[in-house]
């Protein structure tokens, strides 16, 4: 049968697998591995990092002046009159708040066209402001933060001249912020490694990266993870479809379809060149994965 025609088989069976996984989560259990939930829940101000701090950012006192316009305006759904609050808290006191939501801003195109290196300009401002020594946990949770978008920008570099791409800087930056439990740290870590970004490759290494990622809830992990144990890689990775589709069913249950449709996507297109009894055992796999991580087996801060 053409996958066109399984495609509706497989999102019934992908439906009925996130049912399964949602439920071995806590309620109220952070468990989404994006990086744009500071924007997504502006009065949250969470870190990249996917796990339980919401209560650290309770009662902020900075939110005064402009800040306090700019956060007003972006709940209401005017973001330029909210970028303009930040680009004015920014200017006048150079405020790192105001900075880092500006690189929020300018990488996701709310309220102005979308441009990385803006982005990247003010992500940068405030992740030169890291100190690994600072008081306010607040502050040093932002510039972490901070370290590993702009880490992310040199791995990739800029628009289609990849400018700025510096791999060997995007590690040293990732090193970092992985010494504070970032995810994207180590997730950003292991593909360096993996593809050999800058040094040589690390297959192994990268794997371990990789794995603390997806243990700490972040879903690109979990995908990259089953990316390769779909295709195997000699001497390290064997090619198993059930140990693919289960790294796909656990990306997908630490993310949301709107946040990474990829995912979704790729999940669909393997669980409808799926058995029934490969879908079993996938999810059976993921579901005790995700067990452990709700028991705290393996879902370690450092």
């Amino acid at each position: 049968m053409p996958i066109s025609e399984n495609m509706g088989g497989a999102r019934r069976h992908l439906a009925a697998a996130l049912v399964v996984l949602a439920g071995c989560f806590p309620a109220g259990a952070t468990v989404a591995g994006g990086l744009d939930s500071p924007v997504l829940q502006f009065h949250s101000y969470q870190p990249a990092a996917p796990r339980d701090t919401a209560s650290v950012f309770a009662g902020l006192s900075f939110w005064k002046g402009d800040l306090d316009k700019a956060r007003s305006a972006w709940k209401k759904g005017r973001f330029v009159a909210a970028r303009k609050a930040f680009e004015r808290a920014w200017k006048k006191k150079g405020s790192l708040v105001a900075a880092w939501y500006l690189g929020h801003i300018y990488r996701l195109g709310r309220g102005v066209r979308a441009d990385d290196e803006k982005a990247f300009w003010y992500y940068r401002q405030v992740a030169l402001a890291y100190d690994p020594d600072i008081s306010s946990r607040k502050r040093l949770l932002m510039t972490v933060d901070a370290l590993v978008r702009v880490a992310g920008y040199y791995r990739t570099g800029i628009g289609k001249a990849h400018k700025k791409r510096d791999p060997r800087r995007a590690w040293r930056l990732y090193s970092i912020a992985a010494g504070h439990g970032f995810p994207a740290a180590f997730y950003g870590l292991g593909v360096i490694a993996l593809e050999g970004q800058g040094m040589k490759r690390r297959p192994r290494q990268a794997i371990g990266w990789l794995m603390k990622a997806a243990r700490l809830r972040y879903a690109p992990a979990a995908a990259r993870l089953g990316d390769l144990a779909m295709k195997g890689l000699k001497g390290h990775v064997r090619k198993d479809k059930v140990a693919a589709l289960s790294w796909y069913m656990i990306a997908a249950a630490l993310t949301t379809e709107a946040r990474n449709p990829e995912i979704y996507d790729r999940l669909e297109r393997l669980q409808a060149t799926a058995s029934e009894a490969t879908r079993q055992r996938a999810t059976r796999l993921a579901g005790d994965f995700v067990s452990k991580m709700k028991n705290g087996a393996i879902a370690t801060a450092q």
